[in-house]
């Protein structure tokens, strides 16, 4: 118990303080990074461990099997911060990420090797600014130029009836063009669509936000939060948004939020039942400041 109680708290979650506390931890882990659900003693080990992992505490390389792991987050987040790197922040050590370290190796007169051992962790590290205090992952955002029409790509979780679904796509559509904004759909009406491929499309599109849509029992607008970075603008827009619909801002680290591109909030709940017309104001409001 002690022992994965560490490892929980290693991989950036709080110490458990019981049992029941500790079983909530693991399953919100295993949820937060898209892990089989039940999982094996031993492969629940090794993930924990794997994102237990800073910067520097192993060598990191393009390999097969693919390095994953804390670390490799971190060192994605940092050369996204310092412009070597704009994939989305996935946890993978890739062959983007490899070609990313060659550059930040070059640029640094490091042997470019595309390895991050020592050397190549202490330069990352001592160019960043304890104070700079713009989100890494703001780095690989999606731009918009000034007095371009914003888009927002909305995914909706594909729950209730058929003509349901259809009135509320209408209903974000009408909203969306009443605010000025661009909307398109990852999926259409009754469609059920992997992460994978949701991912897949919003980053070939490319919008401005990605707004997901998911029916559980959350009350929360979730947006990016890494163990080392988050999503300002994702940050600023759940802050907003989330008092108007009586919904509680959280920074997450899933799946849906880090692989994509674009700014990506989730908004949890009965989305039947919430009260659509701020939510394009707030977002178009918002980059309004920006821009």
């Amino acid at each position: 118990m002690l022992d994965l109680s560490n490892k929980i708290q290693s991989a950036g979650y709080r110490f458990p303080e019981n049992s029941i506390e500790c079983r909530s931890l693991v399953e919100l882990f295993l949820s937060d990074y898209n892990l089989e659900n039940p999982i094996s003693k031993e492969n629940l080990w090794l993930e924990l461990l794997n994102h237990g992992y800073s910067l520097g505490d192993r060598i990191l390389n393009f390999s097969n099997p693919v390095l994953k792991g804390a670390d490799v987050e971190e060192l994605q987040e940092l050369l996204s911060r310092l412009g070597f790197y704009s994939e989305p922040i996935n946890s993978e050590y890739t062959q983007e990420l490899m070609k990313s370290v060659e550059a930040f190796q070059e640029n640094r007169g490091l042997s470019v090797d595309g390895v991050v051992g020592l050397n190549t962790a202490t330069e990352i590290k001592k160019l960043i600014r304890p104070n700079l205090d713009n989100s890494l992952n703001e780095a690989i955002k999606a731009f918009r130029r000034p007095g371009s029409m914003l888009n927002i790509c909305i995914y909706v979780e594909n729950v209730g009836e058929y003509k349901e679904q259809i009135i509320f796509y209408k209903s974000l559509k009408e909203l969306g063009n009443k605010s000025g904004i661009n909307i398109s759909f990852a999926s259409e009406a009754g469609e059920a669509l992997s992460k994978e491929n949701i991912i897949s499309f919003v980053n070939k599109t490319n919008p401005s936000v990605f707004l997901t849509f998911e029916n559980n029992q959350l009350s929360t607008v979730d947006y990016f939060q890494g163990k080392h970075s988050l999503s300002n603008i994702g940050k600023k827009l759940a802050e907003i948004i989330g008092p108007k619909i009586n919904k509680t801002p959280n920074g997450k680290n899933n799946m849906l939020l880090k692989n994509t591109k674009a700014v990506s909030i989730i908004i949890n709940g009965n989305f039947y039942q919430i009260n659509l017309d701020s939510i394009f104001d707030v977002i178009s409001n918002v980059y309004s400041d920006i821009y």
